[in-house]
């Protein structure tokens, strides 16, 4: 199932919300929680049977894995083992059945893995991989949300309850597929509320226009722009002549495409959980009004940044440093240890975390050399006396200019089905074939993207215009750009109410086309 798909909207959902409440009303919160849980694996049981097989081990094996380290002392030896097979075991299955990484860098005949069954990609298992690694790391350090959500562990029953709530938390359909990652410690204090069961009224408006929004940035938007993206990145990977107008309309496309497509299942997600009482982080906050490429990922994929930064890029750094300092290196080398090679690593494993073609690994050594350059110049004393002495409205313009060429460039290496087809691409862009034969009506893309952009670039995003109702946790803090009177019109209402209709409607005209979310497919 997928969030656009009528179905889930106008059958699943308000069965499940409808049977959470009067779960929760006559049985109190275990049992309303294994209701969600139950109700996430329906949810799940279309991707095929065998991704809930292997979603249900993940839980299995990293469940015990918490519950046996939570009860060892900490001078126990086997406690550190048990910790690092638990996370082993995450790795290992995430690079086996998503990765396959040797097939990457030798080549599909290599013969070195062996593929079980034929078995695809199970949806959603970054996701939920990096979401349990999260949460057995919170359980080794013994985070006192973990011994507080686990509970008492007496009797197989209490077992048992405490599975079903670790299954609602890491399996919850709203973040199942496509995050956003949460942290335990954002999700235990609200479960614990005594407002966690109540219907809100407001709680049910916030969602359904929430829902709204996503719905019409993804199937209007997105989905509008997929079919001019398709045309001009297969005329790119089989090097054909393009005009460098409708090269850089496919590539303007693109971008928009990824953008609403990724902000319309965001919104999607944090309506969703919004209905049935849950506030989740914040995963999008207008990405393409960043400075530069350091607040362009404060702002884009946020859960998945922060887990990357806390998992990867911060032991590296530190590791490095110390290494630095123990072996008093000079100060090239030791920079280069303790910001270069560890912002390279971290984001060459957000480019492979995508999937293991070359492409994403182009695309992740872009953006870390970018990502350290940048730090670099804003580090550098001319910098800051630049900043001391230029007005801030040209410093926040020329930053932002600067930032969406090579932004435009990376996305469209990102989405190019070769290393040498997005490099073509790249040629038709800034190359001179004027002359070569049209591959699209340009009316209507132009059209779409003239709007796309006049949205992204002067309208507020959904969370700052439902910020009077507090819609989710901010990952982080974000300065919002754009008009401040748009952030001030949403509250429920009949005006609002018809605006929101509208958006469904003019939803509902294009929903029977289905595609997936571009992010399903990571």
């Amino acid at each position: 199932m997928i969030f656009t798909d009528p179905i889930f909207l106008f059958v699943f959902l308000p069965i499940v919300l409808v049977a959470f409440y009067a779960t929760a009303s006559y049985f109190g919160r275990n049992y309303a929680l294994a209701l969600l849980f139950v109700a996430s694996i329906i949810f799940y049981i279309p991707h095929s049977i065998t991704s809930v097989i292997l979603l249900l081990i993940a839980l299995a094996v990293n469940f015990s894995v918490a519950m046996i380290i939570t009860k060892m002392d900490d001078h126990d030896k086997n406690r550190r083992s048990t910790y690092l097979f638990g996370q082993f075991y995450n790795i290992a299955s995430l690079c086996y059945f998503k990765y396959k990484i040797v097939t990457l860098l030798l080549g599909p005949k290599s013969g070195l893995i062996v593929d079980i069954a034929g078995i695809a990609i199970p949806a959603g298992i970054s996701f939920y991989t990096f979401h349990q690694a999260a949460f057995l790391a919170d359980a080794y350090a013994r985070e006192k949300n973990v011994t507080q959500f686990l509970g008492r562990l007496g009797s197989i029953k209490s077992v048992f309850s405490a599975f079903c709530r670790y299954g609602a938390f890491v399996s919850f359909f709203p973040q199942l597929i496509i995050g956003p990652i949460t942290y335990l410690s954002e999700f235990n204090p609200q479960i614990q509320s005594k407002r966690f069961l109540r219907l809100n009224p407001i709680d049910l408006a916030v969602g359904l226009t929430f829902i709204s929004i996503g719905m019409f940035k993804k199937v209007v938007l997105a989905d509008n722009l997929a079919p001019t993206v398709d045309v001009v990145f297969s005329a790119a990977n089989v090097g054909a002549e393009i005009h460098p107008v409708q090269a850089w309309i496919g590539a303007l496309a693109y971008m928009a495409q990824l953008y609403f497509d990724f902000s319309g299942y965001s919104d999607m997600a944090l309506g969703l959980a919004r209905m049935f009482g849950l506030r989740y982080p914040i995963n999008f906050f207008s990405p393409f009004k960043a400075n530069g490429i350091i607040d362009y990922y404060r702002r884009w994929h946020m859960t998945l940044t922060r887990v990357i930064a806390r998992f990867l890029y911060t032991p590296l750094s530190v590791a490095g440093t110390r290494y630095s300092m123990f072996n008093r290196l000079a100060p090239i080398p030791a920079h280069l240890l303790s910001l270069w090679l560890p912002m390279l690593v971290n984001f060459q494993i957000i480019g492979l975390w995508h999937g293991a073609l070359w492409t994403f690994s182009v695309f992740g050594l872009m953006h870390g050399f970018w990502y350290a350059l940048e730090t670099e110049v804003r580090a550098s004393k001319w910098y800051k006396s630049v900043r001391k002495t230029t007005s801030p409205l040209v410093i926040g313009f020329i930053e932002r200019a600067v930032f969406f060429l090579p932004l435009c460039l990376s996305l469209a290496m990102f989405r190019s089905e070769s290393v040498a087809g997005g490099f073509h691409l790249f040629g038709q862009m800034f190359g001179t074939s004027f002359d070569a034969p049209s591959a699209f009506n340009m009316r209507e893309p132009v059209v779409t993207l003239a709007v796309a952009f006049s949205i992204i670039y002067l309208c507020p995003n959904s969370v700052e215009l439902m910020r009077r109702y507090r819609p989710a946790i901010m990952t982080y803090d974000n300065k919002s750009y754009g008009p401040a009177f748009l952030r001030e019109l949403w509250r429920p209402g009949w005006i609002q109410a018809a605006a929101i209709s509208g958006l469904v409607l003019a939803s509902l005209y294009y929903v029977s086309r289905q595609p997936p979310f571009l992010y399903q497919g990571f």
